[in-house]
């Protein structure tokens, strides 16, 4: 093609050139040919758009990924179970085994070698490093992420052989069998430590909900695992809240090795993240007894919630509202109900008298007679404490006293006409109601008439509007005709929820199942007729003082555990309220805790699609830490998350001083590798040379140029047309 471009460029350029005026030299007439020839197959070369293909192959020798384990647990002996003076630990058999297998140009050859450690996660080691800097400090062991790491490494290079120098003993991930048969490269296992059973026992696990309500019983599961005992022998298992004891238990050892199952029942006793820690008696003689703790945090929530209703005069609304908040189990419920005039049927309402309120109802709320302290008082629960609120109108409203409770309400009223005159109104759901849990309706009654078919509210002429933020869940309908008039708004605004109605007689639903033809009762005994009013409630009040289930806002370190002096980093995300990432917002954390009380603040840096990262390098000094992290954006609170970790108490990585020879096989095993020992690794680099798998691969690199999409071809084009026009020019040829 680009041939025919060229010939056809020059052909034309001749016959153009066969007959000039004035009559030229043949040299000057070759030069304009060229000139031509040359600017004609640029500018053609841009019309037809030929693309040039080039392709290179490239041959990869095979290397060999060495994966050291640099978690804690290396820094046990390599036979036996007691640090002695002298014991050779599991890091230095490690180092003497690789020096000893592989040799040393090998290693220090990136193409054929390239080093790896593990612990927490898995890094590539520093180049020109000695492995003799090896320090074995991380507080945890991931040997799934050897494979998903390699796998990344792959991508670029050869690596046809692992070899892996661990104990086998992964504290953290997943189990590395599954992740090392996916990947399907040969893993020769290298395995560190004792594998016999030590006289030892320790807490393998410490098992109970992540999330308990106060004075709601729950069971904290322990499992115990010994070993090298006599059988007759007994410990005690003891649970603790923070520093005090709940129960114990006397466990008596039937065999010499063997698991116990031991349950508590743990019923707290008050809110917040508690610190439960399980402790077992230490035998004598045992190999460690650093596996006898295990913490676990539980996060208590509070069983009852204070509603308070306060309404401008007893109605019929009130009646029903009343009913069915004092009959809700999970409730504390108090009302404020005006009498004639300025006062309330309970006294005077004050900020000390309501406590902790979680949810603030307004029936018929404010009337012209209600006090300004009052208004203000409950302008201060949803304005300033953010409480969620569900406001029902009345006929007796006062617009003026109720314009002052601003934005604390999902809508804005106006009279229009005489406000006191009543309308009938029903429901017309809008799209934005599909799957809205406000409006969620049991299974048996889905198909039936359902909102849009209850006996209609009532309104006055006054005009509702939706203020930004809110969702309208149902708007006016009246005699058959659609009004764009909002009869059911929800917003969620700076961690408040807020619900309103615009009509008022929901009495009328407490006598209307899903089904006009269902009014008082239904024939199905299995299923029961639908109390619409106590749906809607039930369903008001869950999304009202439920905490959202996707968190905009998470933050937490990496781990619960870590030692002293061990780098601890913190993770955030953050989201919109349609959970998209926001990648501008400002995190920040405030750590508290032992030994020094003054809180440390922490900024977290974005690290692209709404995370955020920040790291502690130095660590902290062992004791119990809290956390509490903010985002913002624009001066706007987003969301917060808070938490606890432990530092120094619970070393997880001593937690089983054995070497896992079972997962160390199975990974060999599933892959083509071979196990051995520090003793026995004086074969593994023949036995890898000598794989089928151990093969050269073959890389085939394909590049496309577009020449048409080059300005260097119409710069060519624009220099030889100009260069022709000016020589024409010059020779009086125009």
């Amino acid at each position: 093609m680009y041939v025919g471009i060229l010939l056809a460029s020059v052909l034309l350029a001749v016959w153009s050139y066969r007959h000039t005026v004035p009559r030229t030299t043949q040299a000057r007439r070759t030069t304009l040919i060229a000139l031509r020839s040359i600017g004609l197959a640029a500018l053609l070369l841009a019309i037809f758009q030929p693309i040039v293909s080039s392709t290179t192959t490239q041959t990869i020798t095979p290397s060999i990924a060495v994966v050291m384990d640099n978690s804690q647990s290396m820094t046990l002996p390599e036979k036996g179970f007691v640090p002695a003076p002298g014991t050779e630990t599991r890091a230095a058999a490690m180092l003497a085994s690789i020096k000893d297998a592989i040799p040393a140009d090998r290693i220090k050859n990136r193409e054929q070698t390239q080093l790896f450690t593990v612990g927490d996660r898995t890094l590539p080691f520093p180049n020109r490093t000695p492995i003799d800097s090896l320090r074995a400090t991380s507080g945890a062991t991931d040997l799934a992420s050897v494979f998903r790491t390699v796998g990344e490494a792959r991508k670029s290079s050869n690596i046809e052989a692992i070899v892996l120098y661990s104990d086998g003993a992964f504290t953290s991930g997943e189990n590395p069998v599954f992740p090392a048969q996916e990947l399907g490269v040969p893993v020769y296992a290298v395995g560190l430590g004792d594998s016999t059973e030590p006289r030892d026992i320790a807490l393998t696990e410490l098992f109970t909900n992540e999330v308990a309500s106060v004075g709601t019983p729950q069971p904290v599961d322990i499992t115990l695992h010994y070993g090298g005992v006599k059988p007759g022998e007994h410990v005690t298992v003891e649970l603790f809240e923070e520093s005090q004891k709940l129960a114990d238990q006397t466990i008596e050892l039937s065999q010499p090795t063997g698991d116990e199952a031991v349950s508590f029942q743990y019923t707290p006793q008050s809110e917040g993240t508690k610190k439960l820690t399980a402790r077992v008696s230490v035998l004598s003689g045992e190999a460690t007894d650093k596996n006898n703790l295990r913490i676990t945090y539980v996060k208590v929530l509070k069983n009852k919630f204070h509603v308070v209703l306060f309404a401008g005069a007893p109605s019929p609304d009130v009646s029903f509202l009343r009913q069915f908040f004092s009959e809700h189990p999970s409730l504390d419920f108090s009302t404020y109900i005006q009498k004639q005039g300025a006062e309330f049927y309970e006294g005077t309402p004050t900020r000390e008298k309501l406590g902790t309120v979680d949810l603030v109802v307004l029936a018929g709320f404010p009337i012209a007679s209600t006090p300004d302290e009052t208004i203000a008082l409950v302008r201060e629960l949803l304005m300033r404490e953010n409480r969620p609120v569900l406001f029902i109108p009345s006929r007796t409203l006062d617009l003026a006293k109720f314009a002052e409770l601003g934005d604390a309400l999902p809508v804005r009223a106006s009279a229009r006409g005489g406000s006191t005159v009543e309308l009938k109104s029903g429901l017309a759901l809008t799209p934005q109601a599909a799957d809205d849990p406000v409006l969620q309706v049991p299974p048996q009654e889905r198909g039936k008439i359902a909102w849009e078919g209850l006996a209609p509210l009532f309104k006055t002429e006054t005009h509702f509007e939706a203020l930004p933020e809110s969702k309208t869940l149902a708007t006016a309908e009246v005699q058959g005709v659609k009004l764009d008039e909002p009869m059911l708004v929800e917003r969620t605004i700076a961690g408040s929820r807020q619900l309103a109605l615009t009509g008022y007689g929901l009495w009328q639903w407490r006598l209307t199942s899903f089904g006009r033809e269902e009014a008082y009762a239904s024939k199905d005994t299995a299923h029961p007729a639908v109390d619409a009013l106590d749906l809607f409630l039930a369903n008001s009040l869950r999304w009202l003082t439920t905490q959202q289930e996707n968190k905009r806002v998470s933050i937490a370190p990496d781990r619960k555990f870590y030692q002293a002096g061990e780098r601890i980093e913190f993770l955030g995300q953050v989201y919109d309220e349609s959970m998209e990432p926001i990648e501008r917002a400002d995190v920040t954390v405030k750590i508290s805790g032992a030994p020094d009380s003054q809180s440390m603040p922490l900024v977290l840096e974005s690290a692209g699609n709404g995370r955020y990262t920040a790291a502690i390098p130095q660590g902290l000094p062992k004791g119990d830490y809290t956390f509490t992290g903010t985002a913002a954006m624009d001066g706007r609170t987003i969301g917060s998350d808070d938490g606890r970790f432990n530092v120094g108490d619970f070393n997880i990585e001593l937690s089983e001083p054995r070497m896992r020879n079972d997962i160390l096989r199975a990974m060999a095993e599933r892959t083509g590798g071979k196990f051995y020992t520090p003793a026995t690794a004086g074969q593994l680099l023949k036995d890898i040379l000598a794989s089928a798998q151990f093969t050269p691969r073959t890389l085939v690199h394909s590049h496309d140029f577009e020449l048409w999409d080059s300005w260097p071809l119409l710069a060519i084009a624009i220099l030889c047309f100009g260069t022709e026009w000016f020589l024409r020019k010059r020779l009086g040829m125009l």
